[in-house]
């Protein structure tokens, strides 16, 4: 949540600032990187409806809660990072290399980008502190939670900031070449270069968060390392003889819904296997407390195929 406010500010702030620059100036570079501000802006609001309407509770109609706002929002605000961000910035760019004019009143951009950077620094470094310490949380190191972490909401303001941060490189770069005339009369094209550039920058961010939020949708099951504990907890149960299928679907990002089938050893009476289902229950939240919704079907060894694998996915 603070990762974002904090995004949010800085972006509302950087978009005055990038627009007001592009006006002075004409540059396709700068107008480029203010609608990118504006996408971002635009997808902070998106995160922040995400996080307030997760927390709903299950009704007759989402009995499994609403726990996938989150994957859904960020994944709207993926489209809007394409929509708005990249393709603006590409037509932008190719209007310019069309009909090339050189930027004026070039120090304002020069400001403006200088500003733009610091703010985004900022907002990029305490989305990495809160996921760094997420991941100790986790007991998971920064790369490996980055690339586990079921959280849509952190890696898009960190893939945001991260794009952020290129764009302004990239537009400086573009005002620079332009300002010193580097290729001569090929100097007015570098301003349009640069856009098109930003834009495929945002494509590319906004492919990226889309794919990991459309994994989310669809049901994409727990991690193996996850998966792995799950199995473990339910087959230390000394009435447990193994493990016949094992499914997981994240209802959120912290929360796991598992549907297993366990073979029990056949000697156990009703009462036992009551008992043992319970206390398999409880071993797995010991294990894995992102376990929220736990669906076991039991049965005595000899009825089912002990053959049989386990699945590590669901959809």
């Amino acid at each position: 949540m603070l990762a974002v406010i904090g995004a949010l500010f800085a972006n509302g702030l950087i978009t005055v600032l990038k627009l007001i620059a592009a006006l002075i100036t004409g540059s396709s570079g700068m107008m480029a990187e203010a609608l990118h501000s504006v996408a971002d802006t635009t997808n902070q609001i998106f995160l922040l409806l995400g996080l307030r309407f997760y927390k709903r509770p299950a009704s007759g109609k989402h009995p499994f809660g609403y726990g996938k706002e989150r994957f859904f929002w960020s994944f709207i605000a993926a489209i809007f990072i394409f929509g708005v961000g990249a393709t603006y910035a590409i037509y932008e760019g190719i209007q310019k290399l069309a009909h090339p004019h050189a930027p004026t009143n070039l120090g304002w951009a020069y400001a403006v980008l200088a500003l733009s950077f610091v703010l985004e620094g900022c907002s990029i470094a305490l989305a990495i502190y809160q996921e760094v310490k997420e991941a100790h949380h986790e007991g998971m190191s920064f790369g490996e939670y980055l690339r586990e972490s079921k959280d849509p909401t952190a890696k898009t303001v960190l893939f945001e900031d991260s794009a952020a941060l290129i764009g302004i490189v990239i537009a400086a770069t573009g005002l620079v070449l332009t300002d010193y005339q580097v290729g001569g009369k090929l100097g007015a094209y570098w301003d349009g270069v640069a856009s098109i550039l930003i834009g495929i920058v945002l494509a590319i961010v906004a492919f990226v968060l889309a794919r990991s939020s459309r994994g989310l949708l669809l049901g994409e099951a727990a991690t193996p390392k996850v998966l792995a504990a799950i199995k473990q907890a339910i087959e230390s149960h000394p009435n447990v003889e193994n493990v016949v299928e094992l499914l997981t679907m994240h209802l959120a990002p912290k929360q796991i819904l598992i549907n297993a089938h366990v073979n029990l050893r056949n000697d156990l009476v009703t009462g036992d296997v009551v008992k043992s289902i319970a206390e398999i229950e409880e071993r797995i939240k010991l294990a894995e407390p992102k376990v929220e919704m736990i669906f076991l079907e039991a049965a005595p060894g000899a009825q089912a195929d002990e053959h049989q694998a386990v699945a590590e996915h669901i959809g």
